[in-house]
């Protein structure tokens, strides 16, 4: 279930009605929520950390993961790293919070391959309206901040429209 907050994705430690991206060095606020997962981009992963931390109640979300082409190791690490939280992800029923660059046509055909039980979540999203569409015709939500084209936003159903900071 997506947690009913009014930003779905920060990386501010101190923010209120969010789920907060938590790292190593942060600190659980009582009554906070999170999201704990490993960045494509992380050249050192330490997933059993992310196992761990997941099962806190006070962790509503797996993620941010995901792939990207611009930064990180080979896209193949990324997408071993990215099974290992889509398999937490319904492991645990938690959503999936993804971070998509340049690589959705893979997300999508993942997607379709899983059939996963749990939401996937496209974080930061801010592609065209027939790319969010298409996302949304599959089965995502995407979550968009100030920067997603307002013609983007227009396109996305209400009940697949999340808002964040990130």
């Amino acid at each position: 279930m997506i947690p009913a907050v009014a930003d779905i994705h920060t990386h501010d430690p101190m923010a209120l009605d969010a789920v907060i991206n938590l790292d190593r060095d942060m600190v659980m606020r009582d009554g906070a929520l999170y999201s704990v997962g490993v960045h494509p981009w992380d050249h050192e992963p330490d997933f059993g950390w992310v196992e761990t931390m997941a099962s806190h109640p006070q962790v509503v979300m797996i993620g941010e993961c995901g792939l990207d082409r611009l930064r990180g190791p080979a896209l193949d690490v990324q997408h071993e790293m990215l099974t290992r939280h889509v398999a937490l992800s319904e492991r645990l029923g938690k959503p999936l919070l993804l971070h998509v660059v340049r690589a959705y046509a893979e997300i999508l055909a993942l997607h379709k391959r899983v059939r996963p039980s749990q939401p996937w979540i496209v974080h930061g999203f801010r592609g065209k309206p027939a790319l969010a569409l298409q996302l949304v015709e599959a089965g995502f939500y995407l979550s968009v901040g100030p920067d997603c084209p307002q013609a983007t936003v227009d396109v996305i159903p209400l009940e697949r429209l999340l808002h964040e900071t990130d």
